[in-house]
């Protein structure tokens, strides 16, 4: 055992070398602002959910789509490393392998000098390495705008961010609320939920926004790892046996053709948390909310509109974990000035449309696929590689 224990400190501390040596504090100067021409784009990245040694397909896909999509701002909506992946148990080595996991994405998103923001979702911490823990190794990057709010509100990562006018930099005409929907329910069972004081802290601030400007609340999107309950409310109860239903406590749902603005794919049921802690109540009451943004369900791609609020589910990235040819980004376009937005999935099987050797990558890499197509395609993917870089296949 010891023996294991002292090759696993040496090849950790092999790893942290490779981080940035020139990692600093966060940057409180990455004020997020509307372009002159009024617009502004966020990327989602949804559940990469892997360890140090991050699939080289995800990185790839990262380096490829973020200067081709150019956002104005990455959001990670939790589960962004998978915390069993980053731990052999021991709390000193296991910061060295968390830290390296956040690298392996972190890195590329500040070389292309992109602000990101962070929320947590249920497997980031579900080791020894706290929440807080790897909020501050986040923060080591210069563009990094998450904030930790302390102890005063539940959790870690609960904050907001404004974005400024393009014609007055000192006017907020837009905000973006982060909430950390927490992990477990310990008392209930499954998962967690946004706690009162979580609810207490976005109304006082959604009032405050709204003091601020004249009276009138600030358009607003949020972002969380998982689903509020009311999804349920949204969807529609089918019977069994009903084409693309999913089945959840014994009842069938399937997408409202009434409501849905984009039902992509609803290939399982969502979880929210056990415990309805009236999150989306204080969210309609106050009216500044235009769409929520959630991940946690791996393939389910939708928007769905409730009482006036979009709700948002953002297909998984990353192929350590579960997922289909959903996988991808999600790309949000606010318009400055109105309530509009667009969005859409850009898929890792769209993005590399046409390219031979990504579709046979994607399929050695889906676990979804079974042994046998696997091992067709990689050395389907190795003949294409080969072949691409010799010119012998076009």
């Amino acid at each position: 055992m010891k023996k294991f224990v002292s090759v696993m400190l040496v090849l950790v501390m092999a790893l942290a070398m490779l981080l940035p040596a020139s990692a600093s504090v966060q940057n409180a100067d990455n004020k997020l602002q509307f372009n002159a021409d009024g617009n502004f784009r966020i990327m989602q990245i949804a559940d990469i959910q892997d360890g140090p040694f991050l699939l080289e397909i995800v990185r790839d896909f990262f380096k490829h789509v973020i200067p081709a999509e150019k956002p104005d701002l990455i959001v990670l909506t939790g589960d962004n490393i998978s915390a069993g992946g980053s731990s052999i148990g021991i709390h000193a080595t296991d910061l060295l392998l968390v830290e390296t996991a956040i690298d392996r994405f972190m890195s590329i998103f500040e070389e292309n000098d992109v602000p990101v923001a962070v929320v947590f979702g249920n497997h980031d911490a579900e080791e020894i390495v706290t929440k807080e823990e790897q909020m501050a190794f986040y923060q080591k990057y210069d563009n990094c705008v998450a904030i930790d709010e302390g102890d005063d509100v539940y959790g870690c990562g609960t904050y907001n961010l404004p974005i400024y006018s393009s014609k007055d930099a000192s006017k907020i005409a837009y905000n973006l609320w982060m909430f950390d929907s927490n992990m477990y329910d310990e008392e209930n069972g499954g998962y967690d939920y946004v706690h009162k004081d979580q609810i207490d802290w976005y109304v006082n601030k959604s009032n405050e926004l709204k003091a601020q400007n004249g009276g009138k609340v600030v358009p607003s999107m949020m972002f969380q790892h998982i689903i509020v309950n009311e999804i349920y409310d949204a969807l529609l109860e089918v019977p069994a046996g009903t084409n693309g239903a999913v089945e959840r406590n014994g009842k069938y749902y399937a997408f409202n053709p009434e409501n849905t603005k984009s039902g992509i794919a609803l290939n399982e049921a969502p979880c929210p948390s056990t415990i309805n802690g009236g999150q989306f109540d204080a969210v309609k009451n106050q009216g500044d909310v235009v769409a929520m943004f959630f991940g946690h369900d791996h393939v389910n791609n939708f928007v769905v509109e409730h009482e006036g609020v979009d709700l948002v589910n953002t297909p998984g990235v990353g192929f350590s974990s579960y997922g289909d040819e959903n996988r991808g980004v999600r790309i949000i376009d606010i318009k400055e000035g109105t309530t509009d937005y667009e969005t859409r999935v850009v898929t890792y099987k769209d993005f590399y449309e046409g390219d031979a050797a990504a579709d046979a990558r994607f399929v050695l890499y889906g676990s979804e696929f079974d042994v046998a197509n696997r091992i067709a395609a990689f050395f389907e993917y190795i003949l294409r590689s080969v072949s691409g870089i010799l010119g012998l296949i076009k």
